[in-house]
């Protein structure tokens, strides 16, 4: 089982974040000289990006060493019970902003090519930070393949501009605070009062974030997309700390898309 790491910065306490959630508190140290290399130092695992090197912590920002683990190869493609669509289904399609504020068609972006639409919890969480930079790190890989990548959250599009800022993320992120695609993708979590309530307590706030009173965000997924807009494959963990890889991916479309 791999895990990756990257060091992000933070003004949260991840581990009151992970209480709050319900999770286990994962593998997250404060850095030490002795321990931990230097922001312009990344681990080999999963390096910093430059917006996260150059970025100093000062005031209440603490740089946190985050793991992520892969999906186990046999849980890869599974779905919990009364989540997501099926793979055969037509991918929904709907217009969504991107970071600048701009609306974006999702079947205009996913055109022509397979494509990973990957749902994440938001900019706030560190799994999620640690997703993205995966992936974005992947680019060239992906590219080589001719696959692509389209993020979605309930982020606003400025918090998404920050996510795609800090993690150097080279593919379009769409805000979807209505919920519109979540609700069509079938993965919406709906944080309970208590969630909400512990969340808001540690500095998370999620009406802060979509912009909505909702509160709520996706389970992360993911869901391969043929040239045909048709869903091939599905994957939802409700195990926000664990998440297929960038290698995983693209392994599992070499495999899907041959059929």
């Amino acid at each position: 089982m791999q895990i990756r790491t990257v060091r992000i910065l933070t003004s949260l306490s991840l581990s009151a974040v992970l209480a709050a959630c319900g999770g286990a508190t994962p593998e997250a140290t404060q850095p030490t000289a002795a321990t931990t290399p230097a922001a312009s130092a990344p681990t080999a695992e999963a390096p910093a990006s430059t917006a996260e090197a150059s970025k100093p912590a000062t005031g209440g920002d603490k740089p946190m060493t985050i793991s992520l683990t892969d999906t186990p190869a046999d849980k890869l493609g599974t779905v919990p019970a009364g989540l997501a669509l099926k793979v055969g289904s037509k991918a929904p399609d709907g217009t969504l902003l991107d970071v600048s504020g701009q609306p974006q068609k999702l079947s205009a972006l996913t055109k022509g090519s397979p494509t990973f639409v990957v749902f994440y919890r938001g900019g706030w969480c560190p799994f999620c930070n640690v997703q993205m930079h995966a992936l974005s790190d992947a680019k060239a890989d992906f590219e080589a393949k001719g696959i692509k990548v389209v993020a979605i959250s309930v982020d606003k599009p400025d918090e998404e501009a920050k996510t795609k800022a800090k993690n150097g993320v080279p593919f379009p992120m769409l805000s979807d605070s209505d919920l519109a695609m979540h609700k069509a993708f079938n993965v919406v979590h709906a944080a309970p009062e208590a969630e909400q309530k512990a969340l808001t307590g540690f500095g998370v706030s999620l009406t802060s974030y979509s912009g909505k009173t909702h509160n709520s965000f996706a389970v992360p997924s993911i869901f391969l997309i043929d040239k045909a807009g048709v869903i091939q494959w599905v994957h939802v963990d409700e195990d926000y700390k664990t998440r297929p890889s960038p290698k995983q991916m693209l392994e599992v479309a070499a495999k899907t898309l041959k059929k």
